[in-house]
């Protein structure tokens, strides 16, 4: 190792090792408790050559023999499974993850690849590890960890242009129309083969299927703000993006809005409440509907479909 002690070369390299494990894992706390692992046996270990890829290569380990333990497995997971919604920490040691590029929409479609495709995918694009270093995380052959890496490619690639979770700008528009009783401000934006998810992990009644095309996320939404009223609403800093609280009459529920070409292409709807840990919540005043939304919405009132 170089004249870093291995102190600074762990406080240099922490967020983008919490950024690997999130990505793998979808969990905060699984994210943090891999990353940590990682530090005990950095500190333990002597003469380590090339720290950053020693430590990326361990933590996406770590990370991986997490999600396959069988207490974190998702076989019997009641109805759909979303990333956690956490803030990113209030101490000057995590003031860095707030800046990570974490994005919870791109965790989510992360999340459905197979939990070795993810670490295999994860380290490629952070890190650049060659196929012989992820044959050797993965416990594969060099050409497997080829294979199932292209694979894994092809599969992220069938989406042609990934969605992004909205900016604070978008959801505090939202906020401030939704406050006025607008729902179609909402509704509005959804693209035509919209998808909502919602994850309560049986604790709470919910939806235990996604539910597809605009039109019936619109009458979902409605249904459920004819029961339960929209509640108060504030846009929170998270990470892997801004996220809409919902503060209703039944329960807290966070939600990560999609976008992609201007559109609402996701809803995930968290109301698991272990996955939920928004220690600071904050406001975000109203902004202006970023460019490419606001000419959706035009389009859709004016009944044009968007260019092809």
């Amino acid at each position: 190792m170089n004249s870093e002690t291995s102190e600074e070369v762990w406080l240099r390299e922490r967020p983008r090792l919490f950024g690997v494990a999130y990505h793998i894992t979808g969990s905060v706390a699984d994210a943090e408790d891999a990353v940590s692992e990682a530090w005990l046996r950095f500190d333990a270990s002597q003469d380590v050559q090339h720290p950053q890829s020693w430590l990326a290569t361990v933590t996406a380990r770590l990370a991986l023999d997490i999600v396959r333990s069988p207490e974190r497995s998702r076989v019997d997971y009641v109805g759909p499974w979303l990333p956690e919604v956490a803030h990113p920490g209030l101490g000057p040691e995590d003031s860095a993850l707030a800046k990570l590029e974490l994005d919870r929409a791109f965790v989510r479609i992360l999340q459905e690849l197979s939990p070795v495709d993810r670490v295999l995918f994860v380290l490629a694009e952070a890190y650049g590890v060659k196929a012989a270093e992820l044959a050797s995380v993965a416990g594969l052959t060099p050409a497997a960890a080829r294979q199932r890496l292209s694979r894994a490619r092809r599969q992220l690639a069938q989406t042609a242009e990934l969605p992004r979770s909205a900016d604070a700008a978008t959801l505090s528009m939202l906020v401030s129309s939704l406050n006025d009783g607008d729902l179609t401000a909402l509704t509005d934006l959804l693209s035509e083969g919209a998808v909502l998810w919602t994850d309560s992990g049986g604790l709470t009644k919910a939806a235990r299927r996604p539910i597809f095309g605009s039109d019936k996320v619109s009458r979902f939404i409605a249904g459920i703000v004819g029961k339960y009223g929209l509640g108060r609403l504030e846009v929170c800093h998270a990470l892997g993006g801004p996220v809409l609280l919902v503060h209703s009459a039944d329960q807290v529920r966070a939600i990560t809005v999609e976008m992609s070409g201007g559109e609402i292409t996701g809803l995930q709807i968290q109301q698991n409440q272990h996955k939920i840990r928004i220690r600071q919540a904050t406001s975000l005043r109203p902004g202006p509907l970023p460019a490419a939304a606001d000419e959706h919405r035009q389009r859709k009132a004016r009944g044009k479909q968007p260019p092809t």
